[in-house]
């Protein structure tokens, strides 16, 4: 699988990048679809923050900013007080000092704009490619994957540090860039060692090709020294080890739906089928083990787990870029009043996107249970003394809204909880036999649940149970029982 000897480009086989094609030195078309394509990223970046794990990741940054970073779990009643690292805490307190000087609609011109660097940057990864249709198709599949997967969290840090690690792969960004972009991505989120792993891919690649990989182990070595660095952080090394420990909570993780294999039975996930399709067919055009390595090692990564799939969509573009190379006679190096116009009606479009959705509320808070969480309060049974069993995503809301005094039974941080207290939650998400025992060892006295779950089913017909509230979407129900809820309905809350 050789590949072609006859192109220049970094002493090896690898085509050249004419930067001039690539829009830096002057405005001409291909700058103005790579604009546009920005433009398209900042349009997703400022959609309404909606993601349940982003609520946790802000009111994390909240606590940073009023008390520190958190070395216990704050948020919850069944694993109260259990250390917790807090990997992204970089991203979280970005978040806490935006929101308290610019409240959400901050945050979401932050996400934007990160998204449309990412896009941007996605865009200058095709540059090898030279050729407009080439270069359209490759970044248009991934920032339609990333429509969808690029969500308001801290994984859109590490994509941009991805992008980053891949552009120094190519001789285009000096590699001592990589040493903050390292730092940043493993402080921010805890994706960093892919990046590590793409440089290692490229690098073999390269070797089986029967060149220098110099430029890669260049690359790899100043990552590892970001990487090594980033032990430098208020929390120390174990920032470092989190991965290695979330990868040993298997038997937890195959219960989270990001974690499991993709079903491909989402545009999103279609989108990246037909990309690795497309990357195959441009392997075959042009064979080269630096391309066919990365895909097959985040291909598989990927299918393994729905969650890889946005970083294995930005790894794939270096070797798709080398195979599309030279399709079509247009380059995008054409400049004058096509170009001119074209930045003009993309700034004007920028503004327009901008306006339109920052006049949309800040919050998508649709998938939640608003109207329960404040009959809860209105009713008094946001008392301290009131265990309330909730879904995961439910308990990021919690935190949102009452940071600290959530008290969740369980959130999304599959890293932090006990394994009893996840099995505990499977037991109830699924309604199986010993949901009753759960309900009673962690002394829940209500249960604020989906209404068409099986386990609001299992409490309609269980005597000890009683449904107080239900909107058609949730439903409310209190334990019979509880001292707790004996006591809250003698002073004058109501009857269970």
């Amino acid at each position: 699988m050789a590949s072609d000897t006859t192109a220049a480009g970094l002493g090896t086989g690898w085509p050249a990048v004419d930067e001039t094609g690539d829009a830096p030195t002057g405005l001409n078309v291909a700058l103005v679809v790579g604009l546009g394509f920005a433009l398209w990223g900042l349009s997703i970046g400022l959609g309404r923050l909606g993601d349940n794990s982003f609520f946790t990741h802000l009111a994390t940054g909240r606590l940073i900013i009023e008390t520190g970073i958190p070395r216990t779990d704050p948020y919850s009643y069944t694993a109260a007080g259990t250390p917790w690292v807090v990997q992204s805490w970089l991203a979280s307190w970005l978040y806490g000092w935006i929101d308290s000087w610019f409240g959400p609609q901050g945050i979401r011109i932050l996400m934007g704009l990160t998204s449309a660097l990412l896009a941007w940057l996605v865009w200058r990864l095709t540059a090898p490619a030279r050729t407009l249709i080439g270069r359209i198709a490759i970044c248009g599949l991934v920032v339609g994957i990333g429509a969808t997967v690029w969500s308001a969290r801290p994984l859109l840090v590490g994509l941009v540090a991805l992008c980053i690690v891949l552009l120094a792969a190519e001789g285009r960004v000096p590699p001592w860039a990589l040493l903050p972009a390292m730092w940043i991505w493993a402080n921010a989120h805890g994706s960093f060692p892919l990046g590590l792993v793409a440089l290692a891919a490229l690098a073999l690649g390269r070797r089986l090709d029967g060149e220098s990989p110099s430029v890669e182990l260049r690359a790899l070595a100043w990552a590892a020294g970001g990487t090594l660095l980033a032990a430098l952080n208020p929390l120390g090394p174990t920032i470092l080890t989190f991965p290695a420990h979330l990868l040993e909570r298997q038997d937890v993780l195959r219960e989270i739906i990001e974690w499991k294999s993709p079903s491909f039975s989402d545009l999103w996930s279609r989108l990246f089928l037909l990309q690795v399709m497309i990357a195959v067919l441009a392997l075959v055009r042009r064979p080269s083990y630096r391309a066919a390595v990365p895909l097959v090692v985040f291909t598989a990564a990927a299918l393994l787990g729905a969650r890889n799939v946005s970083v294995a969509s930005i790894v794939l573009v270096p070797g798709m870029a080398w195979g599309l190379a030279d399709i079509g006679s247009l380059t995008g190096r054409e400049k004058g009043t096509v170009a001119r116009v074209g930045v003009a009606l993309v700034l004007v479009a920028t503004l327009v996107v901008g306006r339109v959705a920052l006049d949309r509320p800040a919050y998508d808070l649709t998938t939640f249970p608003v109207d329960a969480v404040a009959w809860l309060n209105q009713a008094g049974w946001r008392d301290p003394s009131i265990n309330v069993a909730t879904q995961d995503t439910v308990g990021n809301y919690l935190e949102l809204l009452y940071g600290a005094d959530a008290r969740a039974f369980l959130d999304d941080r599959v890293d932090m909880y006990p394994k009893d207290v996840v099995t505990d939650f499977v037991t109830l998400l699924h309604g199986t036999t010993g949901w009753q025992s759960v309900l009673e060892q962690r002394g829940v006295d209500a249960v604020l649940w989906g209404a068409n779950e099986p386990l609001v089913q299992l409490l309609a017909e269980d005597p000890s149970w009683r449904v107080l509230y239900t909107d058609g979407t949730w439903v409310v129900a209190c334990n019979r029982a509880s001292t707790a809820v004996q006591e809250l309905v003698a002073g004058g809350g109501p009857s269970c």
